[in-house]
């Protein structure tokens, strides 16, 4: 019994790598960015995620992004994003998160440490905050920035990952929000068991800011 479990083990381990290795390839060999697809949603709370396939630098990018409207002004929405001392309160598995510098009220670099579940683990990020305003609207662009703190043992660096907030008014305190997340990074796990899970913390991500500035 015990060298058939074992034998079930490697047939699921070969079947994970070949499904990992044929979805890289298959998503490589394409050059032309994909439509946006609805991949998951939470029709109570007016949350739907969408995700796409991009070429970034000769290199296949997956974006994903968040739509919602809030019964909030913008600047409700922008002051907690900017307050990085909130960022567990509304994303998960963040252990530490404070700024190393700030340039402006409108610019300042972030050092950000997740512990995820396994088999995730420790990583951390260095990112640049910069917040630009196109009238009514604004846009927090949050990217990667290399350099300013030693990567530490034990803790992986994800440095191919960027970042948008768009916030929009629609109408008087009600705001349509935008949140695009991008990664060059290659998936560690098969898709088709990554996904899910990396899809319902994303969604989790955007109910939990919802509850905390939700006004309606």
């Amino acid at each position: 019994m015990r060298t058939l479990t074992i034998v079930f083990k490697y047939i699921f381990l070969l079947i994970s790598i070949f499904i990992a290795n044929f979805t890289f390839a298959a998503d490589s060999e394409s050059e032309k960015d994909s439509e946006w697809a609805l991949v998951t949603e939470d029709k109570d709370c007016n949350i739907k995620v969408f995700e796409r396939w991009v070429s970034v630098d000769k290199q296949r990018a997956r974006e994903r992004s968040g739509k919602m409207i809030l019964k909030c002004s913008p600047e409700d929405i922008l002051s907690i994003l900017s307050d990085v001392q909130k960022t567990d309160i509304w994303m998960s598995n963040v252990e530490d998160c404070h700024i190393i510098s700030r340039i402006s009220d409108a610019e300042w670099f972030v050092y950000t440490l997740l512990d995820a579940p396994w088999p995730v683990g420790k990583q951390d990020i260095v990112t640049k905050y910069e917040v630009t305003r196109e009238n009514d609207r604004i846009i927090l662009n949050i990217k990667q920035q290399g350099g300013l703190v030693a990567k530490k043992k034990g803790v992986e660096r994800l440095d191919t990952f960027s970042a948008q907030w768009e916030i929009v008014p629609v109408s008087e305190n009600t705001v349509d929000v935008r949140f695009t997340t991008q990664s060059t990074q290659p998936a560690k796990y098969p898709q088709w068991a990554q996904d899910p899970l990396v899809r319902k913390t994303f969604l989790n991500n955007m109910r939990k800011l919802r509850r905390h500035v939700n006004k309606g």
